[in-house]
């Protein structure tokens, strides 16, 4: 009886092992929470996923919880174009066994990154292990290069873009394409914030999409719009389903309003607004209905196509953006079956051409007259990297000294070490005593060199290009005081190694405050005016070749990672390490309402074609150097304006404004031959590259040769609203638009700084002046 008893707790302990896992063990093991799903950015063709290097990226996350309720972050982490590690946080709360999709957004730096997930609860109690999103999701990249424009819906022709001649996608050469995706939004993979479309050149949007026009409600559509009042185009296509878009959030910003439809027997106007088209869009001339477009003069509207007097293209700008309507269903017969939709398309859009010749080894040929510019680059951004990597009182040493001096160490450790004691001292055995001492002497000498190369004092080289749009004007929904964008790119020199926390705080402009807090003062960063939000994060380069975003194959050389700051935001970096006499670029924008009072007093009437009366008065409070005035393709040099100033414009030197920034070109792409690399580091004149920057569609629209592109910089391009009759001032101005704050500073800053001014109008149209 005893051996027989004895086996009752075994048989129990098999029992229940055989009937508990599947309940009790293993619910004890569920995870608390997991991630379920990924989805990045875009779709192109079959493919999910695409973003674009350098841009903001909407990242869906699907979470489910275990049996219990899980609060706490998500933690979502891509590098940088350093390669360095970058994280945002989303809060996350979910009800036992709950499924969510949780929205967030990044900006990968990189062309091939991980995009790691990271979950744990605010006590850090519990703390998941990372998720590779490469195992989740396969990812597709367009480098920062590279033009995205995004279509909502299914308008016709918008995917034959990159079959066109100079648009076509070509990933193993230097060259710049076109990329047509689309925004899931029958899926609900809509971007709920305006950067959630920073990636687009343009929105081509099909309102004849119901489940499109559906999505649009008051809060993502709201996104589309705040994006297209911040420099965004918006192409909008409307026709039979006009009613919903007069009942839509996108009414406001519209250059016309859609009232109904209307017959239209010839679209030969369509053709000859597809500049190079020579097919017929409705063979026999079929009668078409559009939509009838109204209230075009009071919303500031200018229309492009017409057919028999019907409005068939119209553009209009809403802020700092513009709105194109197209009066046709572009998803329908006969526009839908037209071989030329694509030509359409690009003339609708805006879209430019790329060089034929773009390779790192070629020259940009400028302005004809033999005058070779020697680049380098693909992109005018690599351009204000080097300007900002240009400190005063810091010396570059070359690669060659660098290599030179190597040598030299590599001959005393070896050969001089070997004959000092073989020849002079013979004894060899000294060598344990003469190694450790030029070793030590000759990092001594190093640290001593680069300190008095490189100094010990913290700089920081520092643009602005601050946009204010003055009323009254035909926006809709733009404050009284009107609107005020800026944009801020800096470089910082760390003469120690520090971890920093920095934020970009917006200065009023007429007024001055100090460019930066002194921290050993106890000084601390104002908040952020009323209405203005920020945003900041590294700035990058988009070249193939190494240090670039377009490189494959980036090496990190910082140990550790930095956070965007607060949860859901970037207002803040948070943690960003600099290697002693290293640098770190970083960029941040802004956006809210405009100064109290009119930067600029004016009373402009137009003149005939491209010219205008009336004058203009500083009342910035510093003088205004430099100063221009934009018109459509005409500038007037004005020169520097002293503070209360009144300069009257017809009085002033015109020009084409074109050829005013071609002659300018000089100042940041030195002319040389083909085999003269003598302007390498030479001097970058900061104002003529930020000008350029500011209108290089006014010289890519009328060059007949090459230009340097100006693809990751785009926004910074309000040529398009001086086609829209907007005068523009721009001067260079003595005052920061923006202030750097860094936390954990050793000391105040040095800080350079280059800010330019461009004030947006008013244009009296009612007339000459009696």
């Amino acid at each position: 009886m005893q051996p027989r008893l004895g086996r009752w707790p075994l048989a129990a302990v098999v029992a229940l092992a055989v009937i508990l896992p599947a309940n009790v063990w293993g619910a004890a093991k569920r995870p608390p929470i997991e991630v379920e799903n990924l989805r990045v950015g875009f779709t192109t063709g079959s493919s999910n996923n695409l973003f674009k290097v350098g841009a903001w990226t909407p990242v869906w996350v699907q979470l489910k919880a275990g049996d219990q309720r899980f609060t706490g972050s998500m933690e979502l982490v891509v590098p940088d174009d350093n390669d360095t590690p970058t994280a945002v946080h989303q809060v996350i709360d979910l009800a036992p066994g709950e499924s969510q999709r949780f929205t967030t957004y990044t900006r990968p730096g990189t062309i091939n990154p991980d995009f790691d997930i990271r979950l744990s609860d605010p006590s850090r109690k519990v703390r998941m292990p990372r998720v590779a999103g490469s195992s989740l999701a396969r990812f597709n990249a367009i480098r920062a290069d590279e033009t995205l424009v995004l279509t909502m819906g299914k308008p016709q022709g918008v995917d034959l873009i990159p079959t066109l001649p100079g648009f076509n996608v070509d990933q193993s050469t230097p060259d710049r394409g076109t990329v047509i995706a689309r925004v899931d939004a029958a899926g609900g993979y809509l971007p709920g914030r305006w950067y959630g479309y920073d990636a687009a050149r343009a929105v081509v949007l099909d309102t004849n999409d119901h489940a499109v026009m559906a999505s649009l409600d008051a809060l993502r559509g709201r996104a589309l719009v705040d994006w297209v009042r911040r420099g965004g185009h918006l192409v909008v296509s409307v026709g039979a389903n006009w009613q919903a878009v007069r009942d839509s959030v996108l009414t406001p910003i519209l250059p016309a309003l859609p009232t109904g439809q209307q017959r239209v027997n010839d679209l030969g106007a369509i053709e000859s607004f597809a500049s190079g088209s020579t097919k017929p869009i409705s063979p026999g001339g079929v009668a078409v209905m559009v939509a009838k477009l109204e209230e075009i003069e009071e919303r500031g509207g200018k229309v492009l196509s017409r057919a028999a007097g019907a409005p068939l293209v119209v553009r209009g700008s809403h802020g700092f953006g513009r709105v194109t309507l197209i009066a046709l269903d572009v998803d329908q017969k006969p526009f839908s079956n037209w071989e030329d939709r694509g030509l359409f398309w690009v003339r609708a859009i805006g879209l430019r051409r790329l060089n034929s010749d773009t390779s790192s080894s070629n020259a940009a040929v400028m302005g004809g007259a033999g005058k070779i510019y020697q680049s380098g680059v693909h992109d005018l951004s690599t351009k204000l990297r080097e300007a900002l990597e240009q400190f005063q009182g810091v010396k570059l040493i070359s690669f060659g000294w660098v290599a030179f001096f190597i040598f030299l160490y590599i001959l005393l450790i070896g050969p001089g070490d070997y004959l000092f004691l073989k020849k002079v001292v013979k004894r060899m055995e000294l060598t344990w005593i003469t190694f450790p001492l030029i070793v030590v002497s000759v990092s001594l000498l190093a640290y001593y060199a680069a300190y008095v190369v490189k100094g010990n004092v913290l700089r920081v080289n520092k643009v602005d290009i601050v946009d204010v749009l003055q009323g009254p004007g035909p926006e809709n929904s733009v404050p009284a005081s009107g609107l005020i964008r800026g944009s801020t790119y800096l470089d910082i020199f760390s003469p120690q190694n520090r971890d920093y926390n920095a934020s970009i705080i917006p200065l009023p402009l007429d007024r001055d405050s100090p460019a930066s807090p002194d921290p050993s003062a106890g000084d601390t960063p104002p908040r952020l005016p009323a209405g203005t939000d920020v945003m900041v994060s590294w700035f990058g380069v988009p070249e193939p070749g190494f240090g670039g975003m377009g490189n494959r194959s980036q090496m990190n050389f910082s140990s550790g990672g930095y956070a965007y700051l607060p949860a859901g935001g970037a207002e803040k970096l948070e943690g960003v390490r600099i290697p002693i006499w290293s640098t770190k670029c970083l960029t941040g924008r802004w956006f809210g309402p405009g100064p109290a009072t009119p930067l600029i007093e004016s009373d402009l009437r137009p003149a005939g074609p491209d010219r205008l009366e009336g004058a203009v008065t500083n009342r910035v409070g510093v003088p205004l150097h430099d100063a221009i005035l934009a018109f459509n393709r005409q500038i007037y040099l004005l020169g520097k304006i002293e503070p209360g100033a009144t300069v009257r414009v017809a009085l002033s030197q015109d020009r084409q404004l074109s050829g005013h920034i071609r002659d300018k070109i000089n100042g940041y792409i030195p002319t040389q031959s083909y085999s003269n690399n003598a302007g390498d580091g030479a001097p970058i004149n900061r104002p003529d590259l930020l000008l350029g920057l500011m209108f290089h569609d006014a010289v890519a629209a009328s060059a007949t040769d090459s230009t340097v592109a100006s693809n990751a910089l785009y926004e910074l391009d309000l040529t398009g609203l001086l086609q829209l009759d907007r005068p523009m001032l721009v001067a260079r101005i003595d005052r920061a638009s923006s202030r750097l704050a860094l936390e954990n500073a050793p000391s105040a800053p040095q800080v350079d700084q280059t800010t330019l001014l461009r004030v947006i109008l008013p244009l009296d149209t009612s007339g000459p002046k009696k």
